[in-house]
């Protein structure tokens, strides 16, 4: 049957990561946890933002209509059950019964319609995979997918994600919102929101209303009541000051330690300390704006001139905490292959690199590099960087900013002519945001479009394996940017706190406090 055959392809592209588990006992019926995150993100509306700590915080609030268990199974979420018609062009998902919305409102198929149609058109995985299917709503519990053709990674990519998840808001949050991110964090999740300080806190509560997706908790699927009955987020820009706040107890969890003092909180037996994949450094190209990187050997200069290793060590201090990755994927993906181009991985070749930049026609024009202060490891990626590209002839100015002020840079395509990318793992390579021609800087190549067309109509993962590999080596011998590795976010907890679980990242209604 289709069915099922679909689900398996679902869970073999489920670009999660591995769980991680802290397992206690004990529990408390009341309480705060507080956990220290980095700067407050400019939105907290998942089908906008590409920010993965965006994306972790709001699900405390908001649910998906499926999620993935611990192994990464498709499970039910606000849909209790789904079938899916032979051809796999037709879903129809039943709503769960007596689920409410934190302002009383009960949850109906036109919230789930105007929800999804929202991050079809706004999202990146959305627009990829959605852009022309057609949502529609059927009596009091019925919502049905018609896509114009099968995909083999439909209900993965309605699942819980690090950004841009497909979560479910009221109809009248979004009217309210129009074209613009919605301020209204109103949700059906284990958490509402109850204030909000702007770049200081957000203090969430259990929500007593709250309709569980049932069965044994596993990753974001079954149980997802909190033991617990407050979550305060603190939004810490400095990450000394995070590292100094767990020691002294100030927090329960902080998140993105500092590489540099993971050593030393791992001597403090009151703390401990872990990691999980984070993301994906990357040097990216404006080609949106006229200059030397229209030339391929310029391009090819950067990728084989650099010396990655040295560059991953500024960023992440430890190599547990960063890999060397010439690929699309994250090295956790096992299921995207990684047999293509591993021998021409970082040759670190100067001269090779000097060469190919006099043939490019380079004459010392001065070049922009931007990054953001806000995130250290790009932050000291970009410092070797530039000292790098410096030396192979390039007249390289850093220019460092705050997140917002980055962004906002970036969308200007006269401002620069380098970027330090930290891109997020993606369910599969055409949602990776270094390959959105609509994303800044992305170059329009034919070639590009056209496989990415074709994956994005793949109905089996052999089809879509296939495309991939084409995708790699078009990658590789472009060169549309220049891939560093990939690096972990550390983070800490004291011995309070319990039964933490980790899936893309930390799982906060897991937690059991002890006394």
């Amino acid at each position: 049957m289709f069915y099922r055959k679909h689900l398996r392809c679902a869970a073999l592209t489920a670009a999660l990561l591995m769980p991680l588990t802290f397992i206690g006992n004990a529990a408390a019926e009341d309480g705060t946890l507080v956990v220290a995150y980095g700067a407050q993100p400019p939105s907290f509306d998942p089908h906008v933002t590409t920010l993965s700590q965006a994306n972790t915080i709001a699900r405390n609030i908001f649910e998906t209509l499926v999620t993935l268990d611990a192994d990464l199974n498709i499970q039910p979420g606000l849909a209790q059950s789904w079938v899916v018609s032979e051809d796999g062009r037709k879903y129809r998902f039943t709503l769960r019964h007596g689920v409410k919305f934190h302002d009383g409102q009960p949850l109906t198929p036109n919230d789930v319609v105007a929800s999804l149609q929202r991050w079809g058109s706004s999202s990146l995985p959305g627009k990829n995979l959605f852009h022309e299917a057609k949502w529609s709503a059927e009596g009091s519990d019925i919502v049905t997918l018609d896509l114009p053709s099968p995909r083999f990674d439909v209900l993965v990519s309605l699942a819980p994600g690090i950004t841009q998840s497909a979560v479910i808001m009221p109809a009248s949050v979004i009217a309210a919102a129009g074209e613009k991110p919605v301020t209204q964090l109103i949700g059906t999740g284990p958490f509402r929101l109850i204030d909000w300080q702007a770049d200081r806190m957000m203090e969430l509560e259990r929500y007593n209303d709250y309709t569980s997706f049932g069965g044994k908790q596993s990753g974001t699927a079954g149980d997802r009541t909190p033991t617990y009955s407050n979550l305060r987020i603190e939004f810490v820009k400095d990450e000394a000051t995070r590292s100094l706040g767990l020691s002294t107890g100030e927090y329960d969890i902080a998140n993105q330690l500092p590489f540099d003092s993971a050593a030393e909180l791992q001597k403090d037996d009151t703390l401990r300390v872990d990691s999980y994949p984070g993301g994906m450094t990357n040097l990216g190209f404006n080609y949106n704006k006229p200059g030397v990187f229209e030339k391929k050997e310029a391009r090819q200069a950067v990728d084989i001139g650099i010396e990655r290793q040295a560059i991953l060590t500024a960023a992440a201090v430890d190599p547990r905490f960063f890999r060397l990755n010439n690929h699309l994927m994250m090295r956790y993906q096992k299921q995207w292959p990684t047999d293509v181009g591993e021998t021409e991985f970082n040759p670190n070749d100067t001269e090779a690199a000097k060469k190919l930049l006099q043939a490019s026609g380079y004459k010392g024009q001065p070049l922009v590099l931007i990054t953001t202060r806000d995130y250290a490891d790009m932050y000291n990626a970009a410092i070797v960087l530039q000292q790098q590209l410096q030396g192979l002839g390039l007249n390289v100015k850093l220019e460092s900013y705050d997140w917002s002020t980055y962004v906002k840079t970036r969308a200007d395509k006269n401002a620069w002519d380098l970027v330090v990318n930290g891109g997020s793992p993606k369910p599969d390579p055409t949602q990776l945001i270094f390959l959105k021609r609509d994303f800044p800087g992305v170059p329009h190549d034919a070639a590009l479009e056209d496989m990415v067309a074709k994956f994005q109509h793949a109905d089996t993962i052999a089809k879509a394996l296939d495309l991939y590999r084409q995708l790699e080596t078009w990658n590789q011998n472009y060169v549309p940017s220049v891939r560093i590795g990939e690096t972990d976010y550390v983070f800490g907890m004291s011995k309070r706190v319990e039964g933490l679980q980790v899936q893309d990242d930390l799982i906060l209604w897991t937690v059991h406090l002890k006394d």
